[in-house]
């Protein structure tokens, strides 16, 4: 088992495909920072992400678990998000300023998962999400500290959970929001193959054929313009799920990839810091920021020092975010805000380049 504090390599596709797990800061690689003039980490930003994690830490349940406010609390999918926040800081289960509170999201979400292997809350909507999510925070748990407290606990988790994903798996390739739907939709696949990825990083076994069947689904769904349509088989692109389709394709190593380029492109001239389409505003910054900061140079240098300024200006005088429109809440924006603001800190895996 390795372990992240050191240097080494990862394979998505099991013989093919690598990646590179780095060490440190971007910012401590001079040729990583683009542009003359572009700082990765500025004070103001540092502050902001501060203020953010103490208000998830703030608002966090007795039980160690976050629920979006109004209509379907989410649970599972704000929990692991919020948690990730907290890793993205720089706080790992017992250990930093917030890392009770890490524990606290870590014990919560062993709790949640059932006799089927899903991690979720009974009652709550989309399960899948929260699935993927649980899955991706606890893996990067796992893998800051294979020795822990609850290591035994975790593994085991992810290795049913794993399982759980792979039977959930659509015959095209994808997953719905709920598993045993027989159906799918690019967002939830998304998510599936990020957590997949986290789970391999730290040892678990995930089939390869599961991973190479998502990323065909991926680019089965993919329109003429390049961008990604929201179900295989369905015409017409949606900028979010293009912007997650990029994070997906580039995290495979699929750098060269004719669909890769087209995809990238798309959302270079549809995803801007100020036009993110509206109503997924937090999603499409999350994973816009996260596939440009594979692609680095300039690209990565306007599209986040443009971004960063909007999240100054937007944070509330509690430290959350708050946008509007389907799918808002205050927990995902602050959340999702903060591991964009702390994507060069590069403390977490499942983002580094």
């Amino acid at each position: 088992m390795f372990r992240y504090l050191g240097v080494c390599a990862l394979s998505i596709l099991g013989a093919g495909l690598t990646l590179p797990i780095l060490n440190g800061l971007a910012g401590e690689d001079e040729s990583a920072k683009g542009p003359a003039g572009f700082r990765e980490i500025t004070e103001a930003q540092e502050a902001s992400i501060e203020k953010g994690v103490a208000w998830l830490a703030k608002t966090q349940a007795h039980d160690g678990s976050w629920k979006a406010e109004g209509g379907q609390p989410y649970t599972c999918s704000m929990t692991g998000l919020a948690g990730l926040a907290l890793l993205a800081h720089g706080d790992t289960p017992g250990r930093g300023k917030f890392g009770e509170n890490t524990l606290r999201a870590v014990r919560f979400l062993l709790k949640q998962q059932n006799n089927t292997g899903e991690i979720s809350v009974p009652g709550d909507g989309h399960s899948m999400y929260g699935h993927g999510f649980a899955m991706t925070f606890l893996a990067e748990c796992y893998g800051m500290d294979p020795s822990g407290e609850e290591a035994p606990r975790i593994r085991a988790c992810l290795e049913k959970g794993v399982k759980l994903t792979a039977r959930a798996q659509s015959s095209l390739g994808g997953w719905y929001y709920s598993p045993n739907s027989g159906t799918d939709e690019g967002s939830v696949t998304i998510t599936q193959v990020q957590a997949l990825r986290a789970c391999r990083n730290v040892g678990i076994d995930v089939p390869p054929k599961t991973i190479e069947n998502a990323i065909n689904y991926i680019k089965k769904s993919q329109q003429p313009d390049g961008g990604i349509a929201y179900r295989a088989g369905m015409s017409g692109s949606r900028p979010a799920i293009s912007a997650a389709g990029a994070e997906l394709l580039l995290m495979a190593g699929l750098y060269e990839a004719k669909e890769t380029k087209l995809i990238v492109e798309y959302v270079k001239r549809t995803v801007t810091s100020e036009n993110t389409m509206g109503q997924h505003d937090s999603y499409t910054s999350f994973y816009t920021a996260q596939a440009l900061q594979q692609i680095g140079g300039e690209d990565w240098s306007k599209y986040f020092t443009a971004r960063r300024t909007r999240f100054l200006r937007e944070q509330q005088q509690d430290g959350s975010w708050r946008s509007t429109g389907w799918g808002a809440s205050p927990v995902m924006d602050t959340a999702m805000a903060v591991v964009v603001l702390a994507l060069p800190y590069q403390y977490l895996p499942i983002y580094q380049k």
